[in-house]
């Protein structure tokens, strides 16, 4: 069922795929199904909210042309912040293999879990950083070197605009997976997305198969440096 389901869906977003990446995710799938029974990785225990409510959510930003066209992103370099259980990072790191996925997690149980499913799957353009985004974005190695830069369910959005901006070039983009509450949360912050070097380029509504729920990703542009000063401890 899931992989008829995947398939379809990829298809229609007209993304290339083969065998070999529906196996991959429907792997991911499994692996975060069992090690959840255990570890609170993601909210679902079930295997298919986790399929539906998380990977198809995911890959729902797939539909965001040209940003997210697969060849577009060759040799670009993505950030997931607050990554958990790799969601959405490690399907990027299936379907746009010739990116650079850097995956940052805070908490050690889950960045290991991240680094054997990057062994596992043989992920080869992908990297985990183990630690908190308020420390490693004031590494030069890191502030401001990402292409694009995404955040799904990490934190209020006020504390995440200012933990995931700083990671982003100028003339990068960031992208964060949102409710119906985006519109308020766009309206409520353009002063702060000023203040951090970037604006609002877009609010843009997503359909997830199966899923009966608003989903959209509001998309911002990096225009300027952010003051050193961000993120605050």
């Amino acid at each position: 069922m899931y992989d008829n389901i995947l398939r379809n869906y990829l298809t229609e977003m007209e993304i290339s795929f083969n065998d070999n990446y529906v196996l991959k995710i429907l792997t991911l799938l499994d692996e975060i199904y069992n090690f959840n029974l255990t570890t609170n990785i993601v909210g679902s225990k079930e295997k298919k909210d986790i399929f539906y409510r998380h990977m198809l959510d995911c890959i729902s930003i797939l539909n965001l042309k040209p940003e997210f066209k697969q060849d577009s992103l060759t040799d670009k370099k993505i950030l997931d912040l607050g990554t958990g259980a790799g969601l959405p990072g490690l399907l990027f790191s299936i379907l746009l293999n010739n990116s650079q996925v850097v995956l940052l997690e805070k908490q050690q149980k889950k960045a290991n879990f991240l680094l054997s499913m990057i062994n596992s799957l043989d992920l080869k353009n992908t990297v985990v950083l183990n630690g908190s985004a308020e420390y490693i974005a004031k590494d030069k190695n890191y502030r401001e070197t990402f292409d694009i830069c995404v955040g799904r369910a990490v934190t209020k959005i006020n504390i995440l605009l200012e933990l995931i901006i700083p990671f982003c070039k100028i003339n990068g983009k960031i992208f964060l997976y949102k409710s119906r509450k985006v519109f308020l949360e766009a309206e409520e912050n353009v002063e702060k997305l000023e203040r951090l070097g970037t604006v609002i380029n877009r609010i843009a509504e997503v359909s997830v198969p199966f899923l009966d729920e608003f989903r959209a990703i509001l998309i911002l542009d990096k225009k300027t440096k952010t003051p050193d000063k961000y993120p605050r401890d």
